[in-house]
């Protein structure tokens, strides 16, 4: 997860920089846990796998 200029943060599939509300957080609790911000588009794409789950909002990371 990339945060830029506070209230901007980089999709991590097409590495494209989107104000922090127009993103989405893939997550998945396992012995490591895995974080995935994505634009709407590569969201589209990607989908929500099966025991991932979807946080649209991550404005508390906004800084």
């Amino acid at each position: 997860m990339k945060i830029v200029d506070g209230d901007r943060i980089e999709c991590d599939r097409c590495e494209s920089v989107f104000p922090i509300e127009d993103v989405s957080l893939l997550e998945k609790e396992t012995n490591r846990d895995y974080e995935r911000v994505l634009c709407a588009d590569c969201l589209g794409i990607v989908g929500v796998p099966q025991g991932y789950t979807l946080r649209r909002d991550i404005s508390h990371l906004a800084g």
